[in-house]
């Protein structure tokens, strides 16, 4: 079910122990560094994920997983385990939304690097929940990190087709995200899971929302359940800001919308002002300041949802600019040895041609035939498969496809072209 939400896609970068050894002295000497709970090193190394800084956080994971598999068995251990666990996989699907994996775009290994770390905290999740000296806050706590684990899998095998198994880990990922928050309410981080879920199956519908909602609208609650978790400072705050701010750019080109009143909170208005908020208060948390990091060169995530907004604006001058910023962005990636999804490029170009077409003044002579030429192959590119945008959803691509395709047929009666 989170598949179509939400992009989640995996990757692992792995070294031996002396490089292990050296980049651990070399990221933060510091003791305190070192001393760092789960937790704490959950929020850091997601905000460094904007930052497209992964290897340190992997490394040190990777440390402390090894250091309490050898420690003396303890519940206590085994939570933060639990926890390291957690955050390795979480990771992992941030660096892999960075190589903009899809269920077509998959490296095998990572998968099951991913998969192995989401299946741990699943086990170590059901031992601690077993142990009769499980105290109500490690209770708590082993039910928000089970059920997201849970969602964690349920995404990975959805995307391999495996509809009846997502269905199962996505009902039990409700029901123990609900018990985390029923034990602990101020465990936000779960109101966010809750929330992806809530917005996700709503917005999808069809069979999958019929069995796990009962067909009912919950985008309005899940859109609320993620901006609860930002405003209580979840840990995941970097990830629900720019997921609140995809939903909403999303909801504007929701069929389900059309007609609504401007007061309306899934309005076209609405919609718009709060993604235009978001995008404001990401780009003012994360990127008004100088970069913490050399290597960092912009992020790409952040100019693709401001290119989308531009377009649905009709603004393509701007949605150039951020086209074209995804584009240098993902060839700097590249240059540092990501291995970023080819079709996202493809994708990208595409994106700048078709905002460089809609910016033509032609109208006559031979410029307008040539104009009416590249509407045409525009056309059928988006026809025979081809995206602006990437996205496991047919659904959503389908509503994506229909934004450009409606701006192209215009243009094309604008000039009175002739398809085919």
């Amino acid at each position: 079910m989170y598949e179509n939400i939400l992009k989640i896609r995996t990757g692992f970068f792995l070294v031996c122990a002396l490089l292990i050894f050296m980049v651990t002295a070399n990221a933060n000497p510091s003791a305190s560094m070192n001393n760092l709970t789960a937790d704490e090193m959950a929020t850091l190394a997601l905000k460094d994920s904007m930052y497209y800084h992964f290897d340190e956080w992997f490394v040190r994971f990777q440390v402390e997983i090894n250091r309490l598999e050898s420690a003396m068995p303890s519940i206590e251990n085994r939570v933060e385990l639990m926890k390291f666990h957690f955050n390795y996989a979480g990771l992992l699907g941030e660096l892999c939304h960075t190589l903009a994996f899809t269920s077509k775009y998959q490296d095998e290994k990572i998968a099951e690097k991913f998969m192995y770390h989401s299946r741990q905290v699943k086990d170590l999740a059901n031992e601690i929940l077993d142990d009769e000296s499980v105290s109500p806050e490690q209770e708590a706590q082993a039910n928000l990190f089970l059920g997201a684990s849970e969602g964690y899998i349920a995404i990975f095998v959805y995307g391999q087709g495996k509809l009846l198994e997502a269905l199962i880990n996505g009902f039990q990922a409700d029901n123990h995200l609900e018990e985390a928050i029923s034990l602990n309410p101020a465990l936000v981080d779960a109101y966010f899971g809750l929330g992806m879920y809530r917005y996700g199956n709503s917005r999808l519908g069809g069979l999958g929302n019929f069995i796990m909602q009962g067909g009912r609208d919950h985008r309005l609650v899940g859109l609320n359940h993620i901006e609860h978790a930002i405003l209580k400072g979840a840990a995941s705050q970097p990830l629900a800001l720019k997921t609140l701010a995809w939903f909403y750019i999303s909801e504007q080109i929701n069929p389900k919308n059309k007609g609504l009143p401007n007061e309306n909170p899934l309005s076209k208005m609405k919609t718009r002002q709060n993604a235009l908020a978001l995008l404001f208060d990401l780009e003012n948390r994360y990127f008004s300041q100088p970069a913490p990091y050399p290597h960092f060169k912009g992020n790409k995530e952040l100019a693709m949802m401001k290119a989308l907004q531009y377009v649905l604006d009709k603004d393509y001058v701007n949605a150039r600019i951020e086209f074209e910023k995804v584009l240098k962005i993902i060839g700097h990636l590249q240059n540092r040895g990501f291995k970023i999804n080819p079709q996202l490029t493809q994708s990208v170009e595409a994106g700048i041609d078709f905002c460089s077409l809609m910016l033509l003044q032609t109208s006559v002579g031979e410029d307008k035939k040539q104009a009416c030429v590249k509407v045409n192959e525009q056309m059928d590119f988006l026809n025979g498969g081809g995206s602006m945008v990437e996205y496991d959803s047919k659904k959503i691509r389908r509503e994506l496809h229909g934004v450009f395709s409606e701006a192209l047929l215009q243009m094309a009666e604008k000039m009175h072209c002739e398809h085919g």
